[in-house]
């Protein structure tokens, strides 16, 4: 999962292995070990960070302020406030990448320049 960071159109969509109305959610920093809580309620009118639709929730959120570019985070939603109940879990990457690239299909790559493929064609077989 790719995260941006806080911007008005900022969601993820999710599937979870349970369906709850409230959901609690901690983001923790690879990077710094740094954990932030987050309290996840319906959105109604414009308010609120989830919704559910097609069997996905949507997360909205502009408060999500400890993101910082180029650090991974864990993401761990809870059916519970004692966080005892996992219903989803996932590794995330935080970047400024703009919206409007994402859209044209020219999406962030973590190992850009870092792998490259080797395009030679001798697959041939040789027979004794």
């Amino acid at each position: 999962m790719i995260l941006l960071k806080p911007q008005a159109t900022n969601r993820f969509t999710i599937i979870p292995r349970e369906y709850v109305t409230n959901a609690y959610m901690t983001l923790r920093d690879d990077s710094t070990n740094v954990i932030v809580d987050y309290t996840l309620v319906p959105r109604v009118n414009g308010v609120g960070n989830i919704t559910i639709e097609n069997d996905t929730y949507i997360i909205y959120g502009t408060e999500y302020v400890n993101l910082v570019e180029g650090h991974f985070y864990d993401v761990t939603l809870y059916s519970d406030a004692e966080k005892t109940k996992v219903i989803y879990r996932d590794r995330a990457f935080c970047t400024a990448q703009a919206y409007a690239i994402q859209v044209d299909n020219e999406f962030y790559k973590i190992n850009k320049d870092q792998y490259t493929t080797y395009d030679g064609s001798n697959n041939d077989y040789i027979v004794i």
